[in-house]
Parts: structure tokens; sequence; C-alpha cells
């Protein structure tokens, strides 16, 4: 696996959102979701797009706004534009699922100042040319959007039996739908993610001597 990472590095470096960099596990960002509304997956995929057309649109759009701007005027115009694109996207999403915009309650709005188009935009995003841009900006989506969906389908299957509403275990863990599972989840799956991480990185570094002595 080492191997594949140190052949594969800088791909590996501009995907990192996805998996090694990934906005949950690895920068603890828009965790809120995840572990309070992410409780079935049809609250999940509900969050997951409406996480993902904000975003996009958002940083995207906004990346064209002069920067001769205050910063204070241009984080405003961010979360202003976000709210504009959230109308049309929780509208569609209330005729899709109806009660399941209304199960994810607050969470849904909130997204409108995530931390991806308030903070990473102009540290992270706007710092990269167009292209390497939106392939960063679309595999944060990515990473995001896998793990909350992953721990939602978890925590519906094991903590009310069901997948999607349909019954598929006889046996069931309630206490996985409260938010202090979605903590331990989050945690569990951010340390695998380190351990990755920590392998990949190792095997990166004991080439090194090697290369060096070359």
């Amino acid at each position: 696996m080492s191997r594949f990472y140190e052949k594969h590095k800088s791909v590996m470096d501009k995907i990192d959102g996805l998996f090694l960099g990934n906005t949950v596990l690895e920068r603890g960002l828009v965790v809120s979701p995840v572990i309070v509304a992410a409780t079935t997956l049809q609250n999940s995929v509900i969050l997951a797009i409406a996480y993902a057309v904000i975003t996009f649109l958002t940083v995207f759009c906004t990346s064209f706004i002069p920067k001769r701007l205050p910063y204070t005027i241009r984080v405003i115009i961010y979360v202003i534009f976000a709210s504009l694109v959230y109308i049309p996207t929780a509208w569609l999403l209330s005729l899709w699922m109806p009660y399941g915009v209304f199960s994810v309650g607050i969470f849904l709005p909130l997204l409108v100042a995530n931390s991806l188009i308030v903070r990473k935009s102009e540290t992270r995003f706007f710092a990269q040319k167009k292209p390497a841009m939106l392939l960063d900006l679309l595999c944060s989506v990515a990473g995001f959007v896998w793990v909350i969906c992953l721990v939602g389908a978890v925590r519906e299957v094991l903590g009310n039996g069901t997948m999607l509403g349909v019954p598929v275990l006889d046996w069931k863990i309630p206490g996985l739908l409260f938010p202090f599972a979605g903590f331990i989840l989050i945690g569990f799956l951010a340390a695998v993610m380190q351990k990755l991480r920590n392998a990949l990185k190792d095997g990166e570094k004991r080439t090194e001597p090697d290369s060096e002595s070359k």
C-alpha cells in the first residue's frame, strides 16, 4: 500500500480531501450534522445533497469575487450567495422527502454557513488555480458525502434495525441514535483514517534513506 502511495503521491495529494485529508475525519469540519442529524440514511442523503449543492456552487461562483474587496464583505457575500442557493435546494428536497427535511431540522439551513464556505474558501480553495480548485473542492465535498452517508446507514441499521425504513434486523441498539454515539463513531472512523495515514507516511519515510544512498 505504501508503494502505491509513493508511486501516486502527486495524485493522492490532489484528492486528499476524499480520504486522507477528509473534511470531517481529518480537519474536523462540518461535524455537527454528522453527529446529531445523521441518524438514518435518509437524513444523511438529504444533508449530503444539500451540502454538495450549496458548497460547490457557492465556493465556485464566489471565487470570481475581486480580492480587493475587504475580507469581511467577501465573507458576507459568500453567506448571502449560499442562502440564495439554499432556498431552491431546500424547496426541491422538501418536495422529494418532506418528512426527511423536517427531521434534519436546523442542520439543513446551517449548511449555509459551513466551514468550507466561511473559512476554507479564502485559505485553501481560492489560493489555487481554477482546475486544481475544482478538483480539490469536489473531493472535499465527496469526502463529506461518504462519511455522513456511512454514519447514517450504520446508525440506522444498528440503532433502529432498519435501512431506509425497511426492517433488516430483529434487534437494535437505540443508544446509537443519540449524539454521543455519533461522536464515538466519528472518532472510530477518524482513528482508522489516522492509522492508514500513518502507515502510508511511514512507508514513505522508510524509502527516503534508500533514495539518498543511491
